[in-house]
């Protein structure tokens, strides 16, 4: 098992929230992006990177190599579904605190929450963290109120 200090899972993976607010309250040493698509799209990895600060280790991976990817006990895991933050999980990543932020309006998702719309697969995704006995909160940034996931479900 890799231990990581924060996986937060957020359809926007590295945007303002994440710089402006996460970062400086986590100081992590590494930000991990997992995400099929981007592990192979180089223009939208380079595009990313230039918003990161440069003592930031940034890198890129899929749910299933996420956890050889890990460099750094302080990794900020960003991911973009449940479903890909549930394949880390079951390849060995070991998060401290399991975030979740901003899920947004798409067609097929529902609005459970104020930036948080799921789909049948969201929710089934979600049940099997929670069924296998970690503890999502809903937290879009750090000034927000941490929710448990499980009561707002």
């Amino acid at each position: 098992m890799k231990q990581i200090k924060f996986l937060r899972i957020d359809d926007r993976l590295i945007h303002g929230q994440v710089i402006v607010g996460w970062l400086p309250k986590l100081s992590p040493k590494q930000l991990l992006v997992v995400n099929e698509k981007i592990q192979n799209d180089f223009m939208r990895q380079e595009l990313m990177s230039l918003s990161v600060p440069e003592n930031i280790t940034l890198s890129f991976s899929s749910p299933e190599e996420a956890a050889d990817k890990i460099i750094s006990d302080s990794c900020l895991l960003l991911t973009a579904s449940p479903e890909d933050a549930w394949h880390c999980l079951q390849n060995g990543v070991a998060p401290e605190v399991f975030n979740v932020g901003g899920m947004h309006s798409k067609p097929g998702k529902e609005e459970i929450f104020e930036a948080l719309h799921l789909d049948s697969q969201d929710r089934k995704y979600f049940k099997m963290i929670i069924d296998s006995g970690v503890e999502p909160v809903f937290q879009p940034t750090p000034q927000n109120e941490p929710l448990l996931l499980s009561d707002i479900l």
